[in-house]
């Protein structure tokens, strides 16, 4: 951490803690608290702050930023500020440009948090405004700017809800921006975090899993080239084979998403999926990671077709033998059979079909393995 903002909080009573989840929590601690702690011995869903490597990619995305972005244009936006170590992290980094924070004080140890870092803030010069409230409903009152380049989306930890603070910060974003969403990953929310880049999308978002962060952190960019560059060659979707991030704890996959249930596609293939109803979700990682292997997403529905899937137009199953796929993937569970017939009619020609597995309602993943 940064030595100003540790010894800020040094002056405030606090000791800082920077584990890893693997081994020991990551947090702040009253100092007349603090004791050696023990290893996890069980999973744990409570005592993860922001780690190093959280904090390393708060640096490559405020780098990125700064060099596309005039100061006026850099102000940051935080939801869920709990004790503030995030907002001073990014205030820091970000500075001159202002950060707004708001917090509904309903966490652990965050109901004096607002006041903590108001006085934190202070000590380091930080242009930092807190705001008690939630998100989205009382944005309005804790926003200072119209638009932001940054925004840490780090509140109530479900799905439901990081979608709904996305919609309340759609408009706020400016055109080069990142929105980073903390504990993706280890708070379960990948439903919540696939819609919210199938709506990003449509807005010219790119969304990246981080799988180098210990709680399963993502990035939504826009404008940014030189982040982007980067992320696409270090975060190549590798958190779509593992369900479930678990501090403290090694968790096995499930027997149904062994690696023998996955279908490698290889350089240069391009797969078709056959079915846009909600079942193309579980493909959903596999078709916003590598928008350059899918050759499409058909249906037979006229109500489907026209409309939009991860920032992909849905095309008639007529349609499907123009698009020329290497591998069809029949996206869907309840007509399998139906599914199976149409695409033998419409490409008989076509040798490799990947179905849902019978029984299990689970199916194949997609995986694209660069190289083989």
């Amino acid at each position: 951490m940064f030595p100003a903002i540790v010894q800020a909080y040094n002056d405030e009573g606090f000791v800082f803690e920077l584990g890893s989840p693997a081994m020991l929590w990551s947090g702040l601690a009253h100092r007349g608290q603090w004791g050696p702690r023990a290893r996890f011995s069980t999973p744990s869903y409570r005592q993860i702050a922001i780690g190093l490597r959280d904090a390393w990619f708060f640096m490559l995305v405020s780098e990125a930023i700064k060099d596309v972005n005039t100061n006026e244009e850099n102000a940051s936006l935080v939801i869920g500020n709990a004790q503030g170590i995030s907002t001073m992290l990014i205030a820091h980094l970000m500075q001159p440009a202002p950060v707004d924070a708001i917090d509904a004080e309903t966490s652990m140890g965050s109901d004096d948090g607002t006041a903590l870092t108001r006085r934190v803030a202070d000590k380091l010069g930080l242009d930092v405004r807190v705001t008690k409230g939630f998100s989205p409903q009382d944005l309005d009152s804790a926003c200072r700017r119209k638009k932001y380049s940054l925004v840490f989306v780090d509140g109530e930890h479900t799905n439901e809800q990081i979608v709904k603070d996305f919609e309340g910060i759609a408009d706020r974003l400016t055109d080069r921006c990142v929105v980073f969403f903390h504990d993706v990953g280890l708070r379960d929310m990948d439903e919540g975090w696939l819609a919210v880049r199938e709506l990003a999308e449509q807005m010219g978002l790119r969304g990246y899993d981080l799988s180098a962060t210990d709680s399963g952190s993502t990035l939504l960019v826009r404008g940014v080239d030189s982040l982007e560059t980067m992320l696409a060659a270090t975060c190549p979707g590798l958190r779509a084979f593992n369900d479930t991030y678990h501090a403290g704890g090694s968790v096995p996959m499930p027997a149904q998403r062994a690696e023998g249930d996955q279908l490698v596609v290889r350089d240069g293939q391009r797969v078709a999926f056959f079915g846009a109803g909600n079942d193309l979700a579980d493909y959903g990682h596999f078709i916003c990671s590598h928008r350059g292997c899918v050759a499409g997403i058909f249906d037979d529905d006229p109500g489907k077709v026209g409309t939009t899937r991860f920032g992909i137009k849905i095309q008639s199953g007529e349609e499907l033998n123009q698009s020329n796929p290497d591998l069809i993937v029949i996206s869907t569970q309840g007509f399998i059979d139906r599914a199976r017939t149409r695409i033998d009619e419409l490409m008989p020609e076509i040798a490799t079909r990947v179905y849902p597995r019978a029984g299990l309602g689970v199916p194949t993943r997609v995986v694209r393995t660069p190289g083989v």
